[in-house]
């Protein structure tokens, strides 16, 4: 798990490209002036937008309306491994677009991955957090844009979004979404 390179398609492999400076050596010659440039590395915009996702609660399948690509390097996912971990962890624990019994939401979190009989399920569950991937691309395209056109725009933006962000936050207890989880009889 995260060891591998992924590709995101499409629109919001665009979006990512605009969201994030550089990826690697092959996005050097590319002109990028235009790009809001949030995030250092198309990996953090990845992790980023898995958190968004969820606490959005928006999902999107992958796009193949446009010929777009951005590849995240294996290396920057060894490099960040852990976190990714855990965000897939968390995911499936607080993902509520199927009706599992709490046990069920800790076997996928934690069990679906390290056992092959359930290596089916396992990728299901990438997708299912995949989505969430991209729904939080286009979340955060959207929030971190609207009405943006300079460089002094889109900061000015982020911190509006951030400090809404925070707000938002205070006022959802996930550890309290995590104990309801776990308190809850099976």
């Amino acid at each position: 798990m995260f060891e591998k390179d992924y590709t995101i398609y499409g629109k919001h492999a665009t979006y990512l490209k605009f969201l994030a400076k550089k990826n690697s050596q092959d996005d050097q010659s590319s002109d990028n002036s235009s790009a809001a440039n949030l995030f250092e590395r198309y990996i953090d915009v990845y992790m980023n937008a898995a958190v968004f996702g969820l606490l959005y609660n928006r999902t999107a399948k992958r796009d193949s309306a446009s010929n777009d690509r951005a590849r995240i390097y294996a290396d920057a996912f060894i490099k960040e491994r852990e976190d990714c971990i855990f965000l897939y962890r968390m995911v499936m624990l607080l993902d509520k677009s199927s009706d599992l019994t709490p046990e069920e939401r800790v076997d996928r979190a934690f069990r679906y991955d390290t056992q092959p009989e359930k290596e089916k399920e396992f990728h299901q569950n990438m997708d299912i957090f995949h989505d969430y991937v991209r729904g939080g691309i286009e979340e955060m395209y959207e929030q971190f844009t609207d009405g943006c056109h300079t460089r002094d725009d889109y900061l000015e933006k982020t911190y509006g979004v951030m400090t809404t962000f925070k707000k938002e936050l205070e006022g959802i207890s996930y550890a309290d979404e995590l104990a309801k989880l776990i308190k809850n009889p099976i």
